[in-house]
């Protein structure tokens, strides 16, 4: 039996991801993607409130830098009013939304 040393970075944004913020944002999730060893990268949204379309932007640009990289993105703890955004954007098509205690049991 072969085992399978997994590993997560975790990307915790603050507040809302509008056109104000999400340069920083993007930035540091794409650097967190490209750089490190880690097989995922985890958005920590506990913590945001609202998304605009610049930060659905983010986001997918996210998801395409991770494909390239072979690396799984994934959405944690996304508050309902978030979700709903990511369900009308279609973005939960493209990204897997999972619980905190789900990410630590991967």
């Amino acid at each position: 039996m072969r085992s399978v040393e997994t590993s997560v970075k975790v990307v915790r944004p603050v507040g809302a991801l509008t056109s104000a913020n999400v340069d920083a944002f993007k930035e540091e999730m794409i650097h967190a993607i490209t750089s490190t060893s880690a097989n995922e990268v985890a958005i920590d949204m506990a913590a945001v409130d609202s998304v605009d379309n610049s930060g659905l932007i983010a986001l997918l640009a996210g998801c395409d830098t991770a494909k390239r990289h072979r690396k799984r993105l994934s959405l944690c703890d996304v508050a309902p009013r978030v979700r709903i955004v990511f369900e009308l954007a279609q973005l939960d098509r493209a990204v897997s939304m999972v619980d905190s205690q789900e990410l630590q049991a991967a």
